[in-house]
């Protein structure tokens, strides 16, 4: 059986899994309630904007920091939209174990000492 068929078995099982529908049905509740929807967009759009600058190496500013917590703080009092972010959070964790499985043990790159060895060697 080849890699891209395997791969697609993966995919058709991934779908088929709990956690997955449990993701999908989460998620057509928060698409079908607009305020829901735009709520939810919100406080994504207002998290990744404020984690950028961190990553940035900017600091957040008090004002910032507050608006972000009133924003986790009324999206946990939406039940359809913390049953979505559950969901989410169950479907990446699954995804990340799948990739750590699959890929956990693939000797890829050049190791860092390799690399210095060459570049002497090279110099030379």
């Amino acid at each position: 059986m080849s890699v891209y068929d395997l791969a697609n078995r993966l995919a058709r099982r991934i779908k088929e899994s709990d956690q997955y529908k449990e993701y999908i049905e989460q998620r057509e509740k928060v698409i079908k309630n607009e305020k829901t929807k735009e709520m939810l967009l919100d406080f994504q759009e207002e998290q990744y904007k404020l984690q950028a600058k961190q990553l940035s190496g900017d600091d957040l500013t008090a004002e910032e920091k507050d608006k972000l917590e009133n924003l986790r703080e009324l999206i946990e009092l939406n039940k359809d939209i913390k049953l979505y972010l559950q969901a989410e959070y169950k479907i990446n964790r699954m995804l990340n174990d799948v990739q750590k499985n699959v890929f956990g043990d693939l000797d890829l790159g050049i190791p860092q000492e390799e690399k210095n060895e060459n570049n002497s060697e090279i110099s030379k």
